[in-house]
């Protein structure tokens, strides 16, 4: 959790939520939607979107997602 709430609906915002509405409305906002809302604004899917995320920490291209370790160190 990041002690932050989406500005649509209050739900907590985990840091990929808030890293892919950095990356989708532009670095500098201080507000910030949780995937269901940016789906609903966006007219897409959660789905996608997780797909979008799932993306940018596969290939590491945007410093705004932390790449995964997927063999358990650092």
């Amino acid at each position: 959790m990041t002690g932050r709430t989406c500005m649509q609906c209050g739900k907590p915002l985990q840091s990929d939520e808030i890293a892919l509405h950095r990356r989708l409305f532009g670095r500098g906002v201080t507000a910030y939607r949780c995937l269901d809302c940016q789906a609903a604004y966006l007219n897409t899917t959660r789905a996608r979107l997780e797909a979008v995320i799932a993306r940018y920490h596969e290939t590491g291209i945007c410093a705004l997602f932390a790449k995964w370790d997927t063999k358990g160190g650092s």
